[in-house]
This record gives C-alpha cells, sequence and structure tokens, in this order.
C-alpha cells in the first residue's frame, strides 16, 4: 500500500494512524508497529473491520479486531501454587536485602562525604 492509497481508500482504523506514521519514516513502538501490520495485511479493513482469522500469524492474539485474545491463564495444581510461593517469597526477600544495602550505603555516604570522592588515573 502507498501512502496516497492509504489515506484515500483506507478506513479509519486501528493501524492506519500508525502505518501511515511508519511509511512517514517515523519510528514505531512495538505496539504500533503491530497494529500497523494488521492494517497493512487486512489492506486497510476495506471489509470492514472484522477478525482476519490467520490464526497462524503471530500477530493474532494482538490484533485489534480479532476474536482471539491472550487471557488463557494456565491451571496450577496446589504443589505448583506451593512451589511459585516460595520463589516468589525467596524473590521478594532477595529484593529487600537489595533495597537495603543500598540504603545503607546512601546513608554511609552522607555521614562521610570522603565516600563520595572519586579517584581518577588520569595524569
Amino acid at each position: 500500500m502507498e501512502h496516497n492509497d492509504i489515506e484515500k481508500y483506507g478506513i479509519t482504523a486501528s493501524g492506519k494512524r500508525e502505518l501511515l506514521k511508519y511509511l512517514s519514516g517515523e519510528r514505531l513502538t512495538r505496539k504500533e508497529a503491530m497494529l500497523a501490520k494488521c492494517y497493512e495485511c487486512m489492506n486497510g479493513y476495506t471489509d470492514g473491520k472484522v477478525d482476519c482469522q490467520v490464526e497462524s500469524c503471530p500477530l493474532y492474539p494482538y490484533m485489534p479486531f480479532g476474536i482471539c485474545k491472550i487471557t488463557k491463564r494456565r491451571k496450577l495444581t496446589p504443589e505448583e501454587r506451593v512451589e511459585v510461593g516460595k520463589r516468589l517469597k525467596k524473590a521478594r526477600a532477595i529484593k529487600k536485602r537489595v533495597n537495603q544495602t543500598e540504603a545503607n550505603i546512601i546513608e554511609s555516604r552522607a555521614r562521610n562525604p570522603l565516600l563520595n570522592v572519586r579517584i581518577s588515573n588520569e595524569a
């Protein structure tokens, strides 16, 4: 599709603005790129804003007018729930220790200004 064709024949739908932005040479975010690709693939949604039904496409779950949406959640067994809970608790404890260590370093530097001096090797 050409820039002029999109403006002339393309209907207003998710992806039109993003595709025009891309064709103008601007950078797109991932989401904008996905919307632009769907708009292009569906030929500007000239048949209407409908599901493309191309389930083999890697972008299909993200299609703006698609029926398929990523909402499936994995069913965990009680044993898996316990294991996930243990991993989460361990990760939170590590994060708390890191944050506490950073706070201690900042506090130490505030009390002793000599710790803030950087030594340069340049002659």
